[in-house]
């Protein structure tokens, strides 16, 4: 109920049109809104519309001290959420799925720690004007600094109260043309937890996700996806989780704009990631991923 409240109280407070943009996104795995507060309203937000993917990350970083936009986002993670329904009230459904040491719906919803998230972005912003729209929409690219908040975090279907914080450094960008997507996500940051059941960690992380609708649905080199995470523990050093995803993209070209995926992957976490309350609970070392999405 906080976290609705702390919206509530955002969306009053940005309730300025002349500088500030809102935006959606809609996916089965995560889904948002944001708001776009334009901290230099003299100068037009740079185009880079006829940019290569590599010149757009060199001159983003160029301009790393050069912030022109404050973010506010809320997330929600819509499959994580199902998995803890099921397992909380359907667990004999949820059951029927256990699989020797791991669980087939474990499989969908593994890899994602929260439920939901508030997010606060300062940095650089470029955008890719379209000629068939003025409508920028989720057609922009950014670099900086980046606070995540949040009071829940998903373990094995479980879900723990525990209040955490995370610090980013990152590099992000979503690229959408007429007939191709390209979305991307480099990261470096730190996690915070408020209890013992939840170690502090640093991590490094790596996505990108290309969709072309005119190739063929069968191409790796238009149509996939990757997804790589490593994370270590502050006080020790060690490895806590490892995590990889390869995803292959499937255009639905009876749809304009709608993309089935299904990635496979493996997710490692050590020991070391958790508390004694929550290692009583189980704990698997390795995790076989199955990510089927709709995008939309």
């Amino acid at each position: 109920m906080k976290f609705f409240l702390l919206i509530l109280l955002i969306y009053n407070l940005l309730d300025a049109e002349d500088f500030i943009e809102f935006d959606y996104e809609g996916d089965i795995y995560y889904s948002n809104v944001s708001a776009f507060i334009d901290l230099d309203t003299a100068n037009e937000v740079a185009d880079y519309s006829l940019v290569s993917e590599f010149d757009i990350y060199s001159d983003l970083v160029m301009q790393t001290f050069d912030p022109n936009i404050f973010l506010v986002e809320f997330a929600l993670h819509p499959i994580p959420i199902l998995g803890l329904y099921l397992r909380d009230k359907q667990q004999k459904k949820y059951d029927r799925y256990n699989a020797q040491t791991s669980n087939l719906i474990k499989s969908v919803t593994v890899g994602f720690n929260e439920p939901y998230s508030v997010s606060f972005f300062f940095g650089r912003m470029a955008v890719f004007k379209n000629k068939e729209s003025q409508n920028i929409g989720k057609n922009r690219a950014y670099i900086g600094y980046l606070i995540t908040i949040g009071d829940k975090t998903i373990k094995d279907n479980l879900l723990y109260k525990n209040r955490w914080i995370n610090f980013e450094f990152k590099l992000k960008g979503i690229r959408e043309k007429k007939n191709k997507d390209l979305d991307w996500s480099f990261r470096v940051g730190y996690k915070a937890n408020e209890t013992d059941n939840f170690v502090d960690t640093i991590y490094i992380g790596a996505r990108r996700s290309s969709t072309d609708y005119k190739k063929s649905i069968y191409s790796l080199k238009y149509n996939s996806a990757f997804l790589t995470m490593l994370e270590v523990s502050v006080k020790t050093l060690e490895l806590t989780t490892a995590e990889f995803i390869i995803e292959k993209k499937f255009p639905l070209h009876w749809s304009e704009k709608m993309v089935f995926g299904l990635g496979i992957g493996y997710l490692y976490n050590s020991h070391q990631k958790y508390g004694t309350d929550v290692k009583e609970n189980g704990l698997s070392n390795h995790q076989f991923i199955l990510r089927p999405n709709l995008k939309f």
